[in-house]
């Protein structure tokens, strides 16, 4: 799988998930500072595409395994 693919796949969900992590943490008071917050979004975004990215394929073998 090329990294236009992936990237195409799993960035914009990890964007939306990122950006709710975040406001949710501004909210309760975790963060304050803007570039905290910038930094915290961006480091979110990362991880939790390396997430989808490593998590799919597991989840796709085990429920592939488990329809046959």
């Amino acid at each position: 799988m090329g990294l236009r693919k992936l990237v195409s796949d799993y960035l914009p969900n990890a964007v939306v998930a990122a950006t709710i992590f975040t406001i949710y943490n501004t909210y309760t008071g975790d963060t304050a500072d803007p570039v905290t917050i910038g930094v915290e979004f961006i480091f979110s975004i990362i991880a939790i595409f390396i997430g989808f990215i490593v998590i799919t394929p597991i989840l796709n073998k085990t429920f592939d395994s488990v329809r046959r």
